[in-house]
């Protein structure tokens, strides 16, 4: 079933004062408000395990931030008290902490002054700053273990700081995905594509990422399940899904908003294809382990906006991702 076409048209620096007084602007003191903090806003990861023999490295990067470039030091460790015995990673067993880097970059975000710490010779777990080295990045190696036997978590904990403060962002918490478990293997980045389900109108073609929910078993987070003419990928909202591992197949439900919102202009929502939208039920996919990872689905789907009751601004026929 062909569907006509709707179209729609649709030092970087962290501000921390504000000031009434527009002659005088905030400043910082690197006296008494340097610190030092993973960087970034996230506090979580999840990276797989080693397969077949193929290492899977995780870059965690912190910094001192200060305006001058300040002597300054912190000590790092993994912590696994706080999750269950079952679940802790262990070093040496599950990963191991390979290198630490530390530089600064110059306006085009280049590494300069590269220092390289083997951390596998038993090297101290403590991070040098000065004014050449402003930032670092610790690579964590994960290890294949060849057994199903679950995810195993660790955090890594900076602490022991000198000549400067701990910042807020002093743990950050590290899920290794077992490669065992065929659910993990669902994750990553895919290349999508798609016929339109647009008279006259070309294949698709796009990059999706499917991450696991934090909280609930054998649900994932797919994003962006489709594209939407005038909005970036990154504006449309991921879906979720729920995997089968014993039918191996993926059910997403329609209904999903993409875009906006209850109470917004907009409200773009995932649904079926039909005479009129389906925005009950599910689009059901297959995926296949054997030769690499691929999710077909089985369903045409599109996205229209139920605030304006305007259909379609996009739409599938049967997509199919190939994991890269």
């Amino acid at each position: 079933m062909k569907f006509k076409s709707l179209i729609y048209t649709a030092l970087a620096s962290a501000l921390l004062f504000t000031s009434c007084d527009l002659n005088h602007q905030p400043v910082f003191d690197d006296d008494t408000q340097a610190f030092i903090g993973f960087s970034g806003t996230k506090a979580t990861e999840s990276i797989p395990e080693a397969k077949d023999g193929v290492v899977s490295t995780y870059a965690l990067s912190l910094e001192c931030a200060s305006i001058k470039g300040i002597t300054a030091q912190v000590a790092f460790a993994a912590v696994d008290t706080n999750y269950d015995a079952s679940k802790r990673a262990q070093e040496g067993t599950d990963y191991v902490f390979k290198t630490l880097e530390t530089y600064t970059v110059d306006a085009q975000g280049n590494r300069l002054n590269v220092e390289t710490i083997d951390l596998t010779t038993g090297a101290e777990k403590i991070v040098k700053f000065d004014a050449n080295h402003r930032f670092a990045t610790i690579y964590i190696e994960t290890i294949d273990n060849n057994i199903e036997d679950g995810d195993k978590k660790f955090d890594v904990v900076l602490s022991d700081v000198k000549g400067c403060n701990l910042g807020a962002k002093k743990s950050f918490a590290i899920t290794i995905a077992d490669d065992e478990n065929p659910l993990n293997q669902l994750l990553g980045v895919y290349n999508a594509t798609a016929p339109s389900a647009f008279d006259g109108y070309p294949d698709e073609n796009w990059e999706v990422s499917i991450v696991a929910d934090d909280e609930t078993e054998g649900k994932i987070w797919i994003q962006p399940v489709i594209s939407i003419n005038g909005l970036g990928l990154g504006d449309i909202a991921p879906v979720y899904a729920t995997v089968d591992l014993v039918q191996e197949t993926i059910q997403m439900p329609y209904g999903q908003t993409v875009y906006g919102g209850e109470g917004s202009s907009y409200n773009f929502v995932i649904a079926g294809l039909d005479n009129n939208p389906i925005l009950s039920g599910v689009a059901v996919a297959t995926y296949d382990l054997s030769d690499g990872v691929v999710i077909t689905f089985q369903n045409g789907y599109g996205v229209g906006d139920l605030a304006g009751n305007a259909w379609w601004y996009n739409a599938y026929q049967g997509a199919v991702f190939t994991k890269q």
